[in-house]
Parts: structure tokens; C-alpha cells; sequence
């Protein structure tokens, strides 16, 4: 009989240890992109709803007639910089049986995708002005 001690690692050790090492390394960059998109998509989020309530403010200045047809400074256009990649689009519709009601679309673009918000404003109409006075 042959008597050795075993000293060193075997190649087939040698290469299972750095599979395991390898796959450990591959998960643990996958979970690190996946963050990183994560918060690449939180970021846009905030960025957009942020700039859809300013475009939406910007609305309540408008009144009855300019609902009507949405001036072409208002129903499109991009946002100064920082936020230059992103753009809007508005467009209003009257509520047919409603006076005074619009359905309000508006359209957050970047250069991968878009945020579409609908709402309904509501503004006295003319008429309506004039007779209560």
C-alpha cells in the first residue's frame, strides 16, 4: 500500500470552486442590474409625474374658448433643460352634453416611451358668464 497525504487541491476541485464562483458572480451582477432598472424606472416616474402636474397646472390657466381649441404654444411643446429629452402633447375635446366640461388628454414623450394622463376640466362657459351678471 501506497501511503500519501493528500496535499493540494485536485484540478477537478480547482474547477468546480470557480464555477461556483462564477455563478455566485453572475447572480450577484444580475441583482445589481435589476437594481439599477429599478431605479432608473423610479426616476422616470417621478421625473414625468412631475412635469405631467406642471403641464397640468399650466391648463387652469386657460379658459372656456381656449379648451375649446388649445393654442398651439399649449398643445405641444418641450420642457426647458434638464428635462429637454422629454416633450407633451394636449388635446381637448368638449364633453358633449356637458357645457363647459373637456376631456383632457395629455401625452408625456421620451425618446422610449410616453405617459398618457386623461382627466376632465370644467369652466364656465361664456353664456353662462354673461347671464349670471
Amino acid at each position: 500500500m501506497r501511503s500519501r497525504d493528500k496535499k493540494g487541491i485536485t484540478l477537478f476541485e480547482s474547477v468546480a470552486a470557480i464555477t461556483i464562483v462564477g455563478l455566485v458572480a453572475i447572480s450577484a451582477l444580475e441583482a445589481v442590474g435589476a437594481e439599477m432598472r429599478t431605479a432608473e424606472r423610479a426616476r422616470r416616474a417621478l421625473e414625468v409625474e412631475a412635469l405631467a402636474t406642471q403641464r397640468l397646472d399650466a391648463l387652469e390657466l386657460l379658459n372656456d374658448q381656449e379648451l375649446q381649441v388649445v393654442p398651439d404654444s399649449v398643445a405641444t411643446g418641450t420642457f426647458d433643460a434638464p428635462m429637454d429629452e422629454y416633450s407633451w402633447t394636449i388635446e381637448s375635446e368638449a364633453v358633449g352634453d356637458q357645457p363647459g366640461v373637456y376631456d383632457v388628454a395629455l401625452n408625456i414623450n421620451w425618446e422610449n416611451g410616453s405617459y398618457p394622463i386623461r382627466t376632465k376640466i370644467y369652466r364656465r362657459p361664456r353664456l353662462l358668464q354673461r347671464a349670471l351678471r
